[in-house]
């Protein structure tokens, strides 16, 4: 008896979409993130989740604020430097990723997506930040 293989057309329409949206920016691990900031300055870092989360956990320091779910995120955004590579987390990744992409479609040259998030960063203890605080890395 032959198996039929079932794709849905959602299912494969969904992973070309996704697929699309990741080109032009780079997932970073843990490692590949402290790397990053130990190694380049110039690293624009973005929290994309929302101000109750940030005040419950803090953020990594240095991080812009701008919550991904607010309808001025494009307008804040547009603050940053184009040309300066920009990473962007949130909480687990997902967030992070679609407003990676929307970062990649503005024309920002270098979008890295940190895809542990603050989950992950915390449940490594690294240090983090209140809510609101300029410090930089």
């Amino acid at each position: 008896m032959r198996k039929k293989l079932f794709r849905p057309a959602a299912s494969v329409g969904a992973f070309i979409l996704f697929s699309v949206l990741l080109k032009g920016q780079s997932n970073l691990n843990i490692n590949q993130l402290e790397s990053l900031l130990a190694s380049d300055k110039t690293v624009q870092v973005v929290d994309v989740r929302t101000p109750g989360e940030i005040q419950q956990t803090g953020k990594i320091a240095g991080a812009w604020e701008i919550n991904y779910a607010a309808p001025d995120f494009a307008e804040k955004i547009r603050h940053l430097d184009r040309k300066r590579p920009v990473v962007l987390y949130c909480a687990s990744g997902g967030r992070s990723t679609r407003a990676a992409a929307q970062l990649v479609q503005m024309g920002f040259a270098k979008v890295y997506n940190y895809t542990g998030g603050m989950y992950e960063w915390k449940a490594l203890r690294k240090p983090t930040v209140p809510a609101g605080d300029k410090t930089k890395p």
